[in-house]
């Protein structure tokens, strides 16, 4: 399998000069470095965040982490220092419907789900993250601000604060390059006159979209003392680093000609502990273990319900052992669990994935991640928000396959029968596991932020 190390580098030698520690980290001494992190709840952004977090924690860092009070008790149980969120929608909470400000699930359309992405998350949180940030960055001098992609205004905080930033991408590279469809668009690259033209229309749609927020980005940038810009992202694309959280070989963006400061630094996972334990009981003589199905639908609430039970019945009339990790999202939700279904509220993905034929999902990004990591070939249906562009590229990489949302239980359990029995998915997912493993995002992002902080 393609599992990846969570364990702390180890340390050759530690040693006091003063009051400050130093840890020579295999090939090179590193001084510790104050870290200002900025950190959205609670989606699956946030898992492969807090793996770093708790990566330079132990690497003995002093790490500050801004977050809504949703994400606390994960924040802590890195070993960081949480500071709460006071005026940017301190409640938020995006596993609920009634704390989720986004809301996006509501949307008619693609376009209008869009929208309501740029006005209640990319602008409507800008202004009060920047001076948030800036707030904590004037009273705390940090060496390095770590940042989610999406939260423009921590990146602006950084640049007035004049402290080098890292932008953290939980998703496929998010910016337009030469050959690569348009994130959002949900398409696979196409070449030619026609593939450009195909492009151009979807950027152009993009940098329309995003341009309704420049009036805000630049007011936020204003009030640091900072110069307006021309297009928004811009923002991004001026950061010191630009982190992207999976293999290149996952990802179109992976073999473009991108800028000098994107780096693929590989998946990161939070460590776990213990085996996963069946619940279901031994199967007597020698038919053995029915194949492990791990369904799993996001732990943000995005109305999943309705494809969560038609998956469900699907799997009713097959001889497999489906395992639901519910989530809060699915929590008190009525589903009909059928006898070979049972249904969790959560286990690591990384626990239970090793022991698993086959893993249906809405397609999130660190959902892809997990299950290939461990070599699992996917059925991906997916919803909104990155979720199709994310399907489309595990298609490309023949590591699974894409359903509609709206498959009836009859369609779907045709293409789950079909896909436990492709050898050609198996092999499609073995590949990426062994691309996945090449690197440690959490070990390589760290080593990064270290030389980018002078540790």
């Amino acid at each position: 399998m393609g599992s990846l190390s969570t364990s702390t580098p180890s340390q050759s030698k530690m040693s006091s000069r003063g009051s400050v520690t130093r840890w020579i980290l295999a090939d090179r001494v590193c001084e510790p470095v104050r870290i200002f992190q900025t950190l959205l709840a609670f989606s699956g952004n946030a898992p492969p965040q807090l793996a770093l977090t708790r990566r330079l924690v132990e690497r003995g860092h002093e790490v500050r982490v801004l977050a809504h009070r949703a994400a606390g008790e994960r924040v802590r149980a890195t070993g960081a220092e949480l500071v709460e969120f006071v005026g940017a929608l301190p409640d938020m909470d995006m596993t609920r419907p009634e704390s989720d400000p986004l809301r996006d699930w509501e949307a008619r359309t693609k376009w209008g789900a869009a929208l309501k992405m740029r006005d209640n998350l990319l602008v409507g949180l800008l202004a009060d993250v920047s001076r948030e940030s800036a707030q904590i960055l004037a009273g705390w001098r940090a060496d390095v601000a770590v940042v989610d992609w999406m939260l423009s205004g921590a990146m602006v905080a950084a640049e007035g604060a004049g402290v080098p930033a890292v932008a953290l991408v939980h998703c496929p590279y998010p910016l337009p390059a030469a050959g690569v469809p348009q994130l959002g668009s949900g398409m696979k690259p196409l070449g030619g006159r026609v593939g450009a033209l195909r492009e151009g229309v979807a950027q152009r749609a993009a940098r329309r979209l995003l341009g309704a927020g420049l009036p805000a980005l630049n007011a936020a940038r204003a009030e640091q003392g900072l110069a307006p810009l021309d297009d928004w992202n811009e923002q991004l694309l001026d950061v010191a680093e630009i982190h992207v959280l999976s293999a290149p070989e996952l990802d179109f963006a992976g073999s473009a000609d991108l800028p000098a400061n994107v780096h693929y630094v590989g998946p990161a996972f939070e460590p776990y502990e213990g085996e996963w334990r069946s619940p279901w009981p031994a199967q007597a003589g020698d038919r053995g273990e029915d194949p492990l199905v791990v369904i799993g639908f996001s732990t943000s609430y995005m109305n999943q319900r309705g494809p969560v039970q038609r998956v469900l019945d699907a799997a009713a009339e097959l001889p497999v052992r489906a395992l639901l990790t519910a989530g809060p999202a699915l929590e008190g939700a009525t589903l009909r669990l059928p006898a070979n279904a049972r249904a969790v509220a959560y286990v690591p993905h990384r626990q239970v994935l090793p022991h698993a034929a086959l893993m249906i999902t809405h397609a999130g990004w660190q959902t892809i991640n997990a299950a290939l990591a461990d070599g699992v070939p996917l059925v991906c249906i997916p919803g909104r928000r990155d979720q199709p562009d994310n399907a489309i590229r595990v298609v490309a990489a023949g590591a699974g396959v894409r359903v509609s949302g709206g498959a009836s239980a009859r369609k779907l359990r045709g293409v789950i029968a079909a896909a436990l029995h492709d050898p050609a998915l198996k092999r499609g997912a073995q590949a990426m596991a062994q691309a996945l493993a090449r690197s440690d995002g959490a070990r390589a992002s760290a080593e990064r932020i270290e030389r980018l902080g002078g540790g």
